[in-house]
């Protein structure tokens, strides 16, 4: 072979590869890099709209926390104390019942001496009461807000031998405000010495502050 066939070979080869590089297809990557990117921006602002959310229900749960530890606790249950069981009334007039056995008495509003609940702070209250008689008797019982009946029952002597009877209320209450239970005329309320058959209790709900409506 020639140093003239030498070269033209090399100078055809040359030429093949060029041509091989522009037949080639040029990949264009830039579109998706740029929809990975805004992919990457969307994950990066859900994660963030989920931290915010997360930091906003810590928040929430730790003030929820704080004022569970600081709401004031106030809760009672009081039955009637005897030597053996006894009963009562009846009574010419309308009588404050005393409970003076007390079973529970958390926060002290309940007063065993008088038969009176004095609302410790304003607040949403929930009472209730039971009440138990001999069949022979009749029983009428209220709940007072200061002077005024709130709720009642009455128990009409039934010929079975012994009467139960219960009622409730929910009481928004003022500072100071008092709640008590009576005894209507010419009732009876039988008192047990063991069992506890007839109650009066009550509880905070939950309390209001003053701009409360």
């Amino acid at each position: 072979m020639t140093l003239f066939q030498l070269v033209l070979i090399l100078i055809l080869s040359s030429c093949m590869a060029q041509d091989e590089d522009i037949m080639t297809p040029v990949v264009n990557i830039f579109p998706e890099l740029k929809e990975l990117k805004a992919s990457i921006n969307r994950l990066t602002t859900d994660l963030n709209t989920a931290n915010n959310e997360l930091a906003e229900q810590k928040s929430l749960i730790q003030e929820l926390q704080k004022q569970i530890k600081e709401s004031p606790k106030v809760a009672f249950t009081a039955s009637m104390s005897a030597t053996e069981s006894t009963n009562r009334g009846p009574f010419s007039t309308e009588t404050k019942l005393i409970f003076d056995k007390v079973l529970t008495n958390i926060g002290n509003a309940y007063d065993p001496i008088t038969g009176v609940f004095t609302a410790p702070v304003k607040g949403v209250y929930y009472f209730r009461y039971s009440g138990s008689a001999f069949s022979s008797h009749d029983m009428g019982l209220s709940i007072f807000k200061g002077t005024t009946r709130f709720v009642s029952s009455y128990e009409y002597n039934s010929g079975e031998r012994n009467d139960q009877m219960a009622n409730g209320a929910v009481m928004e209450l003022d500072v100071g405000e008092e709640v008590h239970m009576r005894l209507w005329i010419r009732s009876w309320i039988f008192v047990d010495r063991r069992y506890n058959y007839s109650t009066f209790t009550g509880y905070l709900l939950y309390p209001l502050d003053s701009t409360s409506v």
